[in-house]
């Protein structure tokens, strides 16, 4: 598993192309503030990916952030991620990662194959800002390595929960409206779509090694 944890205060320098998402403020059916998604921004140079979520107010370090990823053919089953939390509607993901700023902070990543979840292919890193109520993700060459594939964008969730199995999802990305809450089920209905920005030139992505990508899905 090529996962790295990092967690700091501060922005990391994010490339110059991008997109963003908006979410309403409150449409949560509990009182916190953390798990209140407002934004995702999305950025990428031709090699790195960065996601940036934003909440409402990053006040407490025991939520937990995720962000889902359909990039390829195949994908995983309904309800089906690696952390075991109740969310519908995201069959087909092949990419997971689950953020939780306890502790020190740390993430994990995840990648779908026909064997089930295992270990992601590719280097994360995470940055909390607490100044600025944001969690950010930085995917090291996922853009070189899927342009290479021929893949030119991909489709999203993302979602604040709890810290245990079962829990559901407070609030998506999106226009799924208020979700029930704890105790309740959360199903995605709008999963979003994001188009890389820059796609590398081809002698850039030799030097990524396309040989090793030979083996992975083409969408």
């Amino acid at each position: 598993m090529k996962t790295i944890a990092v967690l700091a205060s501060g922005l990391m320098v994010a490339p110059a192309f991008g997109a963003v998402y908006t979410d309403p403020v409150g449409d949560i059916a509990t009182g916190n503030p953390n798990l209140d998604i407002t934004q995702i921004e999305i950025n990428d140079d031709g090699n790195d990916l960065v996601v940036r979520m934003t909440v409402d107010q990053l006040d407490a370090d025991w939520g937990k952030y995720l962000f889902f990823m359909d990039a390829l053919d195949g994908g995983s089953g309904d309800n089906d991620n690696p952390w075991g939390r109740d969310i519908g509607g995201l069959a087909g993901m092949d990419i997971f990662l689950g953020t939780w700023l306890d502790g020190g902070g740390g993430v994990q990543g995840y990648e779908y194959s026909a064997s089930g979840w295992g270990g992601l292919s590719y280097a994360v890193s995470v940055w909390a800002d607490w100044d600025n109520n944001t969690v950010e993700w930085n995917f090291v060459n996922l853009v070189a390595d899927m342009s290479a594939l021929g893949v030119t964008g991909f489709d999203f969730e993302a979602a604040t929960t709890g810290g245990g199995a079962g829990d559901p999802a407070i609030d998506l990305i999106g226009a799924e409206g208020t979700q029930p809450g704890w105790g309740g089920g959360s199903t995605s209905t709008d999963l979003l779509h994001y188009d890389f920005s820059t796609i590398p030139a081809p002698g850039l992505l030799m030097m990524f090694g396309l040989a090793g990508l030979a083996t992975r899905r083409r969408r």
